[in-house]
């Protein structure tokens, strides 16, 4: 799903004893803040230095001070031309006609009245998954000829049916267990919070604006029907995906957390990071995680995951269960349900199972929309049924509801356009409260409303979430801290520098066309001309793409993403027009994957080494380090051949997924 981890790969701490990377880190930081250039096109030739050809350019400026706001965002159009281009509207997800025959719905296996009344003598055999580890489950003991009507012990379980006729059902299903210690649990601590459950939305790679183009239902519901406030300047903090939940979550960047990637020296787990629902369960709520793709997982692609389960109801067992079980279904499917609602009717039943406790959920779902944002329209109705439902069936009355994404789309030709790039920084974020909350707490909603022009962060989210079981009350927030509770008056004069967004992700910027024989632009040219050629002047022989050989080379250091922060300023382009940075992927066979060239794919962050950040890999679920490498004969660039062969060490499974 996600290339999660850019900025934590170029920050300080990663290369404290390398210092030409922080030199050309802390150029390029400045440069693009000063600047963006739309397009600088370069002759790339194998001895001699890079030569720029100008089109357009443009220089950003802070606003004027005394502005009446000190962040302008960008003016962007709901169907800009050159994203509709590449628009696609898809059908919902179809599964299997015949309906499922057991649910777990209220904790209760329950065999269907319409499978009982179609297959005479329905039998099932249960078998729990249980955790090994954050990576790995087995099952338990099967539980034979599970008897309608009875409680369920664990939340997951295959189930393996067969009837009188000889008709036979296999799946795995998902539901609440009766847990009496979790009943029975009170706060550990005084609580001052406001009493309401919450309800967290997460969708990968959503930009505000895409999130209406490919949810119209579920995002017209939200807005016209629920009453939910969407917030329009919502900036991202960094690249991928952890840059956005971990603040969220846990209200530090990772990178002011212990060391938690896997291979590093002194890594361990994640459990001992302050973790938001460790407060919440302090407070007496029940707590709940998950997320659609276990081999992607926010904490686990790259970093040690959890040694003990983190939440109440994980999610992630789940999905560890299923994940080599995709093809038993119609695509997207789990027998008669899609997969993206399996996890929304999970995450529902907290309501039937905990009526009378407070619950602190969040789930959060790539498989739709983490390559690229059209296959959204997918899921579209089901995700407009789930609110419906809740709301519909209460769940909504004593909820405060958040919808949101880590940030917008970062593949796909839609990244590649002007535009696109914008939308990167301004994922979705919408929030919607109880009726009875414009009664009790009229000045949060006005806050919150004014808030919708302001800039805000997921630091911001994660102080709103302190608020709820701590409120502190509705003053004008303190913009000196870089994260304020959405339930104050965000002054205007906030700007990223206040919000702590580094230059490069901040979106609030003015833009002013310059000439392309202007002296500035002249010189700021130069300078990242002569970085580059200084940084890749003893490659120059070896490679035809010189700042292609750099990612290649020094995989473990700088990452492929280097050369999307790059694009950010220019276009690279080798001398048979393929972009650097674009790649089109043919599937591990026989130990060998193959990534084509696509200049059409400028500005996205091609993966090369698809087993770099150590995913599971192979039949037999084990995790490698580093499990692939390019072959020396094609280690660089070919001029004949726009392809990189890359071999991998160990036996890999053919995927399509590409680096978080």
């Amino acid at each position: 799903m996600k290339t999660r981890y850019i900025t934590h790969m170029l920050s300080p701490r990663i290369h404290t004893n390398i210092s030409t990377r922080l030199l050309i880190l802390t150029v390029f930081t400045i440069l693009i803040y000063l600047f963006s250039l739309e397009k600088l096109k370069l002759s790339v030739d194998r001895s001699e230095p890079f030569i720029p050809q100008h089109s357009k350019h443009f220089l950003m400026v802070d606003p004027k001070s005394g502005a009446k706001s000190s962040c302008p965002f960008p003016r962007l159009e709901l169907y800009d031309k050159e994203i509709m281009k590449f628009y696609v509207q898809h059908k919902r997800v179809t599964c299997a006609v015949e309906e499922n025959w057991v649910s777990l719905h209220r904790g209760v296996f329950t065999i269907t009245e319409v499978a009982a009344t179609k297959h005479k003598n329905i039998r099932c055999d249960l078998f729990p998954v249980l955790k090994e580890s954050d990576f790995k489950v087995v099952e338990g003991e099967p539980l034979k000829d599970f008897k309608n009507g009875t409680m369920i012990t664990h939340d997951f379980f295959r189930v393996a049916c067969t009837a009188d006729d000889g008709a036979k059902y296999h799946n795995w299903h998902a539901g609440i267990r009766h847990d009496k210690d979790i009943l029975k649990r009170k706060a550990s601590r005084e609580v001052k919070g406001l009493d309401v459950d919450v309800i967290m939305i997460g969708l990968d790679s959503v930009s505000r604006l895409a999130w209406q183009r490919h949810l119209p239902l579920t995002w017209d519901y939200f807005v016209n029907v629920l009453n939910g406030i969407e917030m329009e300047g919502y900036n991202i903090l960094g690249d991928g995906t952890p840059a956005a939940i971990m603040p969220i979550l846990i209200g530090k960047r990772e990178e002011e957390l212990h060391e938690a990637r896997r291979g590093y020296p002194g890594a361990k787990s994640v459990d001992d990071f302050p973790w938001i629902w460790k407060e919440f369960k302090q407070a007496g709520y029940v707590t709940a995680w998950g997320e659609d793709d276990a081999h992607l997982g926010t904490f686990q692609y790259r970093l040690l995951g959890f040694n003990h389960q983190p939440t109440d109801h994980y999610y992630r067992y789940f999905s560890l269960a299923i994940q080599t079980h995709y093809s038993d279904f119609q695509q997207y499917c789990m027998g008669s349900r899609p997969r993206h609602a399996v996890i929304q009717d999970y995450m529902r039943e907290l309501f039937f199972l905990y009526p009378k406790k407070r619950k602190f959920s969040f789930t959060f779902q790539s498989e739709l929309s983490h390559r690229e944002n059209n296959k959204l329209s997918q899921m579209d109705d089901d995700f407009y049924e789930h609110l419906k439902r809740l709301h519909v069936e209460k769940h909504l009355d004593n909820a405060i509801l958040i919808m949101l994404a880590d940030h917008g789309a970062r593949f796909s030709k839609v990244r590649a356009t002007a535009q696109g790039k914008q939308e990167e920084r301004m994922p979705y974020f919408g929030i919607r409260f109880p009726e009875w909350f414009h009664k009790k707490y009229p000045q949060i909603l006005q806050n919150v409303k004014n808030n919708s022009k302001r800039l805000t962060t997921p630091f911001d989210v994660h102080e709103t979430l302190h608020e709820i079981i701590n409120f502190t009350g509705t003053e004008k927030a303190n913009i000196s801290n870089r994260g304020v509770s959405l339930f104050k008056a965000i002054p205007e004069e906030r700007n990223c520098k206040w919000a702590q967004i580094d230059p490069h992700w901040c979106s609030c910027m003015e833009w002013i066309e310059m000439r392309p024989d202007d002296p500035v632009l002249k010189h700021v040219v130069d300078m990242i001309l002569s970085t580059f050629n200084n940084y890749t002047e003893p490659y120059r022989s070896e490679c035809v793409t010189n700042v292609l050989r750099l990612p290649l080379e020094h995989v473990k250091g700088i990452g492929h993403c280097f050369v999307s922060t790059i694009n950010q300023l220019t276009t690279f382009r080798c001398p048979n027009s393929y972009s650097f940075s674009g790649f089109n992927y043919h599937p591990v066979t026989n130990g060998v994957s193959k990534h084509e060239m696509n200049a059409q794919d400028v500005g996205e962050c091609g993966l090369v080494c698809l087993a770099v950040w150590n995913p599971v890999c192979g039949s037999n679920g084990q995790t490698y380090s580093n499990d692939c490498y390019l072959e020396s004969e094609n280690r660089c660039l070919r001029p004949n051949s726009p392809w990189v062969t890359i071999a991998h060490l160990g036996e890999c499974s053919p995927t399509t997924e590409d680096n978080k």
